[in-house]
């Protein structure tokens, strides 16, 4: 009895085990997981890689590359936040830890936290599924700085096998080679951001800074908050209950100590890195501007002043006003009047000019540095009268003109003409040659001056206000740096009443080789030397 008993007790327990399966693996069955659940590990370790300072020492872009394969290659660590408080650094060493960064994100989770995250340091940030940044965070300046690769001066004793062996580039090309650059820096932007991104692209070129609420609003980082943030975000992707947090650039390089804090200017950078170079980096404007190195000239006035420069000849070039100006810059120029039996010499005592404006047809004021005087202005005046030509060429680039003289000294002749150079440069985002301040002029009021013209280009040109004597004018959609203002910008004015004839230009650089080559550049020269020459030869 006893047994039956049991027996009927091992069926019920069974029965009841059979049926608590079924309704287990019906609710199996049927059920249908809520996407914000995230089943959870216990433990795990979110890693952190600083990407502090300039990124423009290599050792230090390959502990960051380091730092990238350590989290790739430890299981235990689940996720990554890059701590970016960085303007930037040299190109390629930026896209190496980018590209690094972009193999990790293959298998973990990577998350940014935003201090400053300029050029370079917003190129990284952009390699992270989400970007925290601080409410006064700057991010952006989305853009490259290029420095050139100059001229060649040949050797009779070293050689090279190429004309762009020495140089990596060609001068006239390279606007074109950081174009490129951008348009791989915008690009990645494009593609790390997606359809979060919330700004026209050539809005984004511009290189403008954002704060971090304009920045969400924007697209260009996904919400605002701080490193703690940006943890807590990692271990919710990853499922993390509990995490440690660990910096995997102190795992790799515990004893480095030399990143940069400081920006570097750019003669500092030319030293570490020669040009041709590229950089994805923010730098100061004050640290840009007043660390340039000016384009060599091969004529110094203190140094080279000889008898035949003094005695000048039909066309006279001051330099006696500081004038950033040489036989490099009006080369073109003297070579075809030269060719008309005109003779150009260059005086850096006022007391010769004005004694050779006796005998000239021309006179070129170009760049000055010093202010003119009212008796200079007289003496002038008087010149132009008696029917000569008075040239004016400016430019708004560092290279001629310093910030602490800037446009004073060329206006303070200038305006008493009715001529104003304005202040900053012109460029377009739209329509450009090789880069946004290389500007395109197309719009042209018939005079000997502009005859034959169908498209200038003017580099880091300026604008000419004036009243009545327009000659070319930028094409519509340019903008002034200055004003940010889009407009109809003259860029080459003509004043000719009576015995009067003045011209003025707003760039100098299109006077050089190679870029004189471009477009109808060469014809307006050719148009300006065929008026001097008319003037310097004597009627029979």
């Amino acid at each position: 009895m006893m047994e039956k008993v049991k027996s009927n007790k091992g069926t019920v327990a069974f029965a009841l085990i059979s049926v608590i399966m079924i309704v287990s693996m019906a609710s199996l069955y049927f059920w249908e997981p809520e996407s914000n659940i995230i089943l959870t590990t216990k433990k795990g370790i979110i890693g952190v890689i600083e990407i502090h300072g300039v990124i423009e020492d290599s050792e230090y872009a390959s502990i960051l590359s380091a730092a990238v394969q350590e989290a790739i290659d430890d299981d235990d660590v689940k996720a990554v936040v890059l701590e970016i408080d960085s303007p930037g650094g040299s190109a390629y060493l930026i896209e190496q830890v980018y590209l690094d960064i972009l193999k990790l994100k293959e298998t973990k989770p990577v998350v940014a936290s935003a201090h400053l995250a300029l050029s370079g340091g917003y190129y990284l940030a952009v390699s992270a599924d989400q970007i925290f940044a601080l409410p006064a965070a700057m991010v952006g300046n989305v853009g490259v700085i290029g420095v050139g690769p100059g001229f060649l001066v040949p050797s009779e004793s070293t050689f090279e096998t190429g004309p762009h062996k020495i140089t990596g580039f060609s001068p006239a090309l390279f606007p074109f080679n950081i174009t490129s650059a951008l348009d791989s820096f915008a690009g990645a932007v494009v593609e790390g951001r997606g359809d979060r991104l919330n700004i026209e692209l050539n809005d984004l070129k511009r290189g403008s800074i954002f704060l971090g609420a304009e920045a969400v609003n924007h697209g260009i980082v996904d919400e605002i908050g701080s490193r703690q943030n940006a943890l807590s975000y990692a271990a919710n992707l990853t499922g993390l209950e509990s995490y440690e947090v660990e910096s995997l650039v102190a795992r790799v390089a515990d004893d480095f100590v030399s990143i940069s804090e400081k920006y570097p200017s750019i003669n500092e950078l030319n030293e570490a890195n020669p040009p041709p170079a590229l950089y994805f980096l923010y730098m100061p404007n004050v640290i840009y501007m007043e660390n340039g190195e000016p384009i060599p000239t091969l004529y110094d006035s203190e140094e080279n002043e000889t008898d035949t420069m003094e005695r000048l000849g039909q066309v006279v070039v001051d330099l006696s006003h500081g004038n950033k100006v040489s036989p490099w810059i009006l080369d073109s120029i003297t070579e075809e009047l030269s060719k008309r039996n005109v003779f150009v010499g260059y005086g850096s005592e006022w007391e010769n000019i004005e004694k050779a404006l006796d005998y000239a047809t021309c006179l070129f004021i170009v760049a000055p540095t010093e202010s003119y005087s009212y008796e200079e202005y007289q003496t002038i005046k008087e010149f132009v009268d008696n029917g000569n030509m008075l040239v004016f060429l400016s430019d708004a680039s560092v290279e001629f003109l310093s910030t602490s003289a800037m446009l004073g000294p060329i206006n303070s002749l200038a305006n008493h003409w009715g001529l104003h150079f304005g202040k900053g440069y012109l460029y377009n985002v739209d329509r450009y040659y090789g880069f946004y301040r290389n500007i395109e002029i197309i719009q042209f009021e018939d005079s000997w001056l502009t005859e034959d013209l169908e498209k200038l280009i003017f580099f880091t040109a300026g604008h000419i206000s004036i009243t009545d004597s327009d000659a070319a004018y930028a094409i519509w959609g340019t903008q002034n740096s200055v004003s940010e203002k889009v407009g109809l910008y003259p860029t080459v004015a003509m004043l000719e009443k009576g015995n009067t004839t003045v011209v003025a230009i707003a760039d100098i650089t299109w006077l050089m080789e190679p870029w004189i080559s471009v477009e109808d550049n060469r014809q307006l020269a050719m148009n300006l030397v065929e008026a001097i020459a008319e003037k310097s030869t004597p009627e029979e």
